[in-house]
């Protein structure tokens, strides 16, 4: 399909959910391909909601280093936990990649729905 770059569509839509800032410029610069333009809003939703998520247990983390005596080790099973989070975030992502480049309108639970809204106005 056309896109503005004259690139392939899925092409930067599996882009984009690699290397979210690529999402970002794509869904500015992007004005005729809604393919790539839904797939660059989920993966710039997905990347928000990890962000959120990091910088809370972030924060957690600084505050449990300093309860004396066991603040290293809550500080250590934060970490076991949120190592978990990470590798599924890159699974996710490699995942809604391929879904793209495949060219498939897949949607993550409750962001797809709200990007649908966005992009096709419905």
């Amino acid at each position: 399909m056309n896109t503005t770059s004259g690139l392939q569509d899925n092409v930067l839509a599996a882009v984009g959910y690699i290397i979210p800032i690529i999402a970002i410029v794509l869904y500015i610069v992007e004005r005729e391909n809604n393919f790539v333009k839904f797939h660059s809003l989920q993966s710039i939703f997905f990347s928000l909601i990890l962000v959120v998520i990091f910088t809370i247990a972030s924060g957690f983390l600084c505050f449990v280093q300093f309860i004396p005596n066991v603040g290293g080790m809550l500080s250590c099973l934060c970490w076991v936990g949120l190592v978990p989070v990470m590798l599924g975030a890159l699974v996710i992502a490699i995942f809604l990649a391929i879904k793209a480049y495949n060219r498939e309108h897949y949607k993550l639970p409750y962001i797809g729905d709200q990007v649908e809204k966005i992009i096709f106005k419905y």
